[in-house]
């Protein structure tokens, strides 16, 4: 049902306030140029990343088998044999964003979870739309697999990590680590995009007046997909795949995101598939909480909560691994 707009969150409130008022258009309305150069504004204008620690080193590489683009983001304290590994993907509906526009996010994930950040820069529809975006997916944790002694030097704490669009290639890719035999300890996966094939309550419930509109989820699936028939893949709807044996997960929804139903619902799918999974709700939050730490202390004490629930899986998932190879 839907939820009392008098209980988001104050800061977010007052930001949206603010895009009224200056009667700024939707986020996914115009051209893609228009759609990035908004987002570019309202992350580097709006959402000033909190002050972190500083992490060790950002590196730029080209990786993969289709060359894809990285930012490999190293924590201030090494956990010398036991350094996580987390692949992440950025959000913007598979349209906009870039990795290191998302730095913040990053550091931010590196240190918090002692782990080496592989943040990856995936083609962007329209000019590349589905599966391009899947295949620089894959190809990264692939890759991050193949040269983890490079990287964390852990193989049994391997993970991904992604919020909306971002999550959806995360889980994709997960899964298809498993069709490979390749185990991965964790997916964290912030307001996830799951299933493109239907219109959960939420999409309604919070239709318009918000960062994330309903119109914009029906422009990503229009913008994103060049067949319509794609829809049904379950490299674009995760939800619709078979999910017995993926890895462990983390979710985090928020309750003013038209997507939170889709989230709630991939959860559930994954507890049906005997999938240990952590579930949280955030009723006061709005799409993508998880990118937003310095618009909103709320926001950052959602993502801290998650990041602690991931950790702690890795971990599991590590220990499991260890006594039983």
């Amino acid at each position: 049902m839907p939820l009392d707009p008098q209980i988001i969150d104050p800061q977010i409130k007052g930001f949206l306030d603010m895009l009224e008022q200056a009667g700024a258009p939707s986020s996914f309305a115009g051209a893609p140029e228009e759609m990035r150069s908004r987002m570019e504004a309202a992350i580097t204008g709006h959402w000033e990343p909190s002050t972190f620690a500083p992490v060790a080193s950002v590196e730029e590489a080209v990786v993969g088998a289709r060359s894809t683009g990285v930012q490999i983001v190293r924590p201030a304290v090494d956990g010398i044999d036991s350094t996580p590994t987390v692949v992440f993907f950025h959000p913007g509906g598979f349209l906009m964003g870039r990795a290191s526009l998302f730095l913040d996010v990053a550091q931010r994930m590196s240190n918090s979870l002692g782990a080496v950040v592989v943040s990856v820069d995936y083609r962007l529809a329209p000019e590349h739309p589905f599966p391009a975006a899947v295949q620089d997916a894959i190809d990264v944790l692939v890759w991050a697999n193949e040269n983890i002694g490079e990287l964390g030097g852990d193989p049994s704490r391997l993970a991904v990590a992604g919020e909306s669009s971002g999550a959806n290639l995360a889980t994709v890719a997960a899964r298809h680590m498993r069709d490979r035999g390749v185990p991965i300890a964790a997916q964290l996966l912030a307001s996830p995009f799951t299933d493109m094939t239907r219109e959960y309550p939420s999409v309604e419930e919070n239709a318009v007046g918000l960062f994330f509109t309903r119109d914009d989820i029906r422009v990503v699936r229009s913008q994103y997909l060049s067949e319509p028939g794609d829809v049904e893949s379950p490299d674009v709807s995760p939800a619709l795949a078979d999910l017995r044996g993926v890895a462990p997960a983390v979710i985090g929804v928020a309750g003013f995101d038209p997507l939170r139903d889709d989230g709630t619902a991939y959860a559930a799918a994954l507890l049906r598939a005997d999938v240990p999974t952590q579930f949280r709700s955030y009723p006061a939050l709005i799409h993508p909480f998880f990118g937003m730490p310095g618009l909103s202390p709320a926001a950052e004490r959602a993502g801290d909560e998650l990041m602690q629930l991931f950790l702690a899986v890795i971990n599991a998932s590590a220990s499991a691994t260890t006594l039983n190879p």
